[in-house]
């Protein structure tokens, strides 16, 4: 496998897409909580599908990686969860809307918006869409390979995934009685032609899925190597499906990240270091999308079996990003963020030596914002009360004071940057 990471002179460092795209697929799969892979599951099905369609290698590629994003919409477990009841699930448009948005506003994603829009559109409604014919194509394939995966978590419930071959037969009898209605007849037969086989499910493996992702024919779209500013755009995208997670979090990522880029700035980093911090703000709670949303949206205090849930996102922030960013030290500044200077903090217990300053300076970024915002637990804090707590941090040397005094020195900029309603 070829290096992900690329130092260039003229744009810093460049990703691959197609390893981005595993990513977003790994943090949506963190919403599911109780179902995992379902983005890969339905990626999976939606490839081997149009194959079997004889469809174009391209747009192939296009069913793969859409139906790894697909649900970029959701982001509560509940929400999640109300699209496995039924096959028709009730407010289905709404995620996809919010979908459609976020990718829309995403250039280096734009593309996939509209699939992402109308892929819980029943075929007979879809077809009088103003999309182009391939878009109506690949959304009715998604919808499709979604509704399989539903019918296979129904049948299978809590067996061995390898026992929904006993159930094969009822899947397609479900799928045949909706051609024509909700799917599209050619499709409802080749994929009928799929899932009547053992090697179809069997084949449905995490490790498999994920190597199809890294094998295709070259594409420019896919193999394109993005700047660090489309990565910044795609980290906005990230960012959105984290805080829109809890009503509590709503915005924090994009807030944590503009003031790590303000006092980065004001510090002296280097502009690669600004735009690299501005990054690692986006993403550096990407793993509480794998926090349950009870323990994020908790009123009370937590007990010390949900604290250790919440200590946890660090290390699912740090194992999602290394998928992207191997040895990065954007992958290092994100995890890093609840490190403390006097070794307290987790996940690992980092001691002042250990902790670089963009770390640091998004710790304090991190802990300023989230004190100046409404929590389940307690009201936005004024600046005076957040800034009493912060400065008896730096006194027990958990907190950065070089760090907590630029935000002092800038009091009034990051108090507007904390409280500031995000684009």
């Amino acid at each position: 496998m070829t290096a992900l990471l690329k130092t260039h002179e003229d744009t810093g460092f460049q990703i691959d897409l197609r390893h981005a795209m595993l990513l977003f697929a790994k943090a949506l799969d963190y919403v599911g909580i109780d179902d995992l892979y379902h983005g890969h599951r339905v990626a999976y099905t939606a490839y081997k599908c149009a194959e079997r369609l004889g469809w174009p290698e391209k747009k192939v590629q296009f069913c793969f990686f859409a139906g790894l994003i697909h649900d970029c919409g959701v982001s509560q477990s509940q929400e999640h969860l109300l699209l496995l009841k039924e096959m028709v699930p009730q407010g289905a448009e709404a995620h996809c809307e919010r979908g459609y948005e976020a990718l829309y506003q995403c250039g280096v994603l734009a593309s996939f918006a509209n699939v992402i829009r109308y892929h819980h559109t029943p075929w007979e409604h879809l077809v009088h869409e103003s999309i182009t014919d391939d878009e109506k194509d690949v959304a009715a394939l998604l919808f499709l390979s979604d509704r399989v995966d539903y019918l296979r978590a129904k049948y299978i419930g809590n067996c061995h995934e390898n026992l929904v071959t006993l159930h094969q037969s009822y899947i397609a009898e479900n799928i045949r009685t909706q051609a024509g209605f909700l799917f599209n007849d050619v499709m409802v037969e080749a994929m009928c032609g799929l899932i009547l086989k053992e090697g179809f499910w069997f084949s449905m493996e995490t490790d498999h899925i994920e190597s199809l992702a890294l094998s295709f024919d070259n594409d420019p779209n896919y193999d394109q190597l993005l700047t660090l500013d489309e990565m910044t755009e795609v980290a906005m995208f990230l960012a959105k499906i984290v805080d829109a997670k809890s009503p509590f979090t709503y915005q924090h990522s994009q807030k944590v990240a503009d003031l790590s880029l303000f006092l980065g700035e004001k510090m002296d980093l280097s502009e690669r270091e600004q735009a690299m911090i501005y990054v690692a703000g986006l993403v550096h709670d990407i793993g509480k999308l794998k926090t349950p949303d009870e323990i994020l949206n908790k009123k009370g205090p937590l007990t010390s079996e949900e604290f250790v849930h919440i200590k946890r996102h660090t290390t699912d922030t740090e194992l999602a990003l290394n998928k992207v960013f191997p040895d990065s030290k954007i992958c290092r500044w994100a995890a890093d963020h609840h490190e403390r200077l006097d070794g307290s903090g987790y996940p690992n217990r980092k001691i002042a030596e250990a902790i670089e300053l963009p770390s640091r300076i998004i710790a304090v970024a991190d802990v300023f914002q989230a004190l100046m915002q409404n929590r389940p637990y307690r009201s936005a804090l004024s600046s005076e009360n957040a800034l009493i707590l912060m400065k008896e941090m730096v006194f027990k040397n958990k907190l950065d004071g070089e760090v907590m005094a630029c935000l002092l020195s800038n009091i009034d900029e990051c108090c507007a940057i904390a409280t500031a309603k995000c684009q």
